[in-house]
């Protein structure tokens, strides 16, 4: 879709990464995840770095590829790069437990809609997850007025960003 296209494109090279969200937003979030069995993904420098704020998760999941398809793993180091430089647990211990999905994303609205990098990977796994809860992490300014949504397109219940929250009517 053309449209998802330049928006990717506008907001896609900035390094996040060392961004950290403020104290009133990372309690918030902490009080939100407590005592759930949580999968994050494992950022790239453009993305914000959520793992310090995971750091007292008793079950803690990521993401890896498997033959094309993300799938659950605990969250286990060591970690090495893979392909687009994506660090994954070496030696993957397949999950199904996850309660809360934290997800990265481009772009985000404040009513849920996500903007990935188009490759639909986060929307299948979470399509396979469909009671879990569903977190997007991005900085303000990624924060639009509107993504166009397809079909296959999966909104998240929640919406942080370093300075806000959002809660979807979903």
């Amino acid at each position: 879709m053309i449209q998802k296209n330049i928006l990717r494109s506008n907001l896609s090279n900035h390094n996040l990464y060392k961004i950290e969200l403020s104290k009133k937003i990372e309690s918030f979030f902490n009080e939100l995840i407590k005592g759930y069995v949580v999968c994050t993904y494992v950022p790239i420098e453009s993305e914000v770095n959520i793992l310090p704020l995971l750091k007292d998760i008793d079950i803690l999941n990521t993401t890896f590829m498997n033959h094309g398809n993300l799938q659950i793993c605990s969250y286990k180091e060591p970690l090495i790069k893979k392909k687009n430089g994506i660090l994954e647990p070496q030696n993957p211990d397949i999950k199904n437990d996850t309660e809360v999905f934290i997800v990265p994303g481009l772009g985000f609205t404040k009513s849920g809609s996500r903007l990935g990098r188009g490759s639909g990977h986060y929307d299948k796994l979470l399509y396979k997850n469909p009671s879990v809860l569903k977190i997007g992490v991005c900085h303000d300014f990624q924060i639009v007025d509107y993504i166009p949504e397809e079909d296959h397109d999966i909104s998240m219940d929640y919406v942080f960003t370093d300075k806000n929250y959002y809660k979807s009517a979903i």
